[in-house]
């Protein structure tokens, strides 16, 4: 109950208007530091995203009633975050974080999920390509972090996969209209390929840039470019 009412506190603040009220002035320095954006996010993945076997064992709930209430109020909690991402009360690449369980909990928050990615395009097409674009990095890093690099990458791992789906779920929501999302796409690309090409060691190095394998990833959004933008 607390985060919801802070959540709508926020949002009602973040909508006065300054420019004619003295007291909407003070209230503005209460919308979200760093350190609280931070904790809202917390608060969200342990609260909406842990496994539910970690929420405790000894008590194992096999009550659907109880499960469809559970699952309403994770729902809410979620609702009233993205609303914040949607509104700019908090930073819009928090969004990454709530993008990496798009495939994982699709039944129970995709409509949620897609609906912020949705809005957030509308509200700056530029910053949401960057959000996907930093979400899909940012897993990769963590799925290179768990690699025995003496093996190299596993294209086979569950990670992996996770990877390449949530990148073709990404290049879904664009829709077939490729020259109203040509500027998102070819960002995506010219982004992804810097990033997989850094760390390379140049024409004399033996060793291969260590995140080239993320030109993979970015594959997923190929059949987006339009012809002039493949060259």
């Amino acid at each position: 109950q607390a985060f919801m009412v802070l959540c709508d506190w926020l949002l009602i603040l973040s909508h006065q208007d300054s420019n004619n009220n003295e007291d909407a002035v003070g209230l503005l320095d209460y919308l979200p530091s760093t350190s609280l954006q931070e904790k809202l996010l917390l608060f969200i993945q342990e609260h909406v995203f842990m496994e539910e076997e970690e929420e405790g064992k000894e008590k194992e709930r096999t009550d659907e009633s109880y499960k469809l209430d559970d699952l309403h109020k994770k729902r809410s909690l979620l609702a009233a975050y993205c609303k914040l991402i949607v509104y700019n009360v908090v930073e819009m690449t928090a969004a990454a974080e709530i993008y990496k369980y798009y495939v994982k909990t699709y039944n129970d928050f995709g409509d949620i999920i897609k609906e912020t990615l949705s809005k957030t395009r509308h509200n700056n097409k530029i910053q949401s390509t960057k959000t996907l674009i930093l979400c899909l990095q940012q897993l990769f890093e963590a799925h290179a972090e768990s690699q025995d690099n003496s093996s190299g990458v596993d294209f086979s791992s569950a990670s992996f996969t996770n990877m390449k789906e949530l990148a073709r779920r990404f290049s879904l929501t664009f829709g077939w209209d490729q020259v109203k999302s040509r500027e998102s796409v070819a960002m995506i690309h010219k982004e992804g390929i810097e990033f997989a090409f850094q760390g390379a060691t140049g024409v004399d190095g033996k060793s291969l840039p260590p995140n080239l394998n993320f030109l993979l990833i970015i594959s997923e959004f190929s059949n987006k470019l339009l012809k002039p933008d493949k060259r």
